[in-house]
């Protein structure tokens, strides 16, 4: 597929971070549970994955294979009953369409209920448009698994980001 050892991946170590941001899926904190998850990834990632999301536009990683990867998370990514991926939003054009771009080369695809991770190229995200969003879906003989039924680290699933964070802000404010 391409020049990353997805065996390197600390996965155990990801998923543990992943347990410890499940309760932050309000629309408020989501996307730092996003962020959180996306750096998890890149600190376990063995040195392969930089995460960039923070600075760059419809890519989130930057891999030593020089490649550019998405990545998107949902408790129910796989589903068991229809051939494909769960549909989720690639872009928000917020007030005006746009065409959409190739920004990545391949997607990563993370299920936080199931703890799988899958792996597609850009030509196997299947887009459409709906109002302000470009949403997209993936078949699901298209994605490599790379990591399933992983077992989340214990002493990080352990930890309450959300109760961390929340700390953090009222003893800072």
């Amino acid at each position: 597929m391409n020049n990353i050892d997805w065996n390197k991946f600390n996965w155990e170590k990801i998923f543990g971070v992943v347990s410890s941001v499940d309760g932050m899926k309000r629309n408020q904190t989501r996307p730092l549970r996003t962020e959180i998850i996306e750096m998890a990834i890149d600190k376990y990632s063995g040195g392969q994955l930089e995460y960039v999301g923070d600075t760059a536009d419809g890519m989130d990683f930057r891999g030593i294979d020089n490649l550019r990867y998405e990545c998107k998370s949902a408790e129910t990514l796989f589903p068991k009953i229809v051939p494909h991926t769960r549909e989720m939003v690639l872009k928000n054009h917020r007030s005006k369409q746009q065409e959409l771009e190739q920004t990545f080369d391949y997607m990563i695809l993370v299920d936080t209920g199931k703890n799988r991770v899958g792996i597609c190229d850009w030509s196997a995200c299947k887009t459409s448009n709906k109002d302000a969003v470009i949403m997209f879906k993936a078949l699901l003989r298209d994605i490599t698994v790379v990591a399933d039924n992983v077992k989340a680290d214990p002493l990080l699933a352990a930890v309450n980001m959300e109760e961390r964070i929340t700390t953090l802000i009222r003893e800072n404010i």
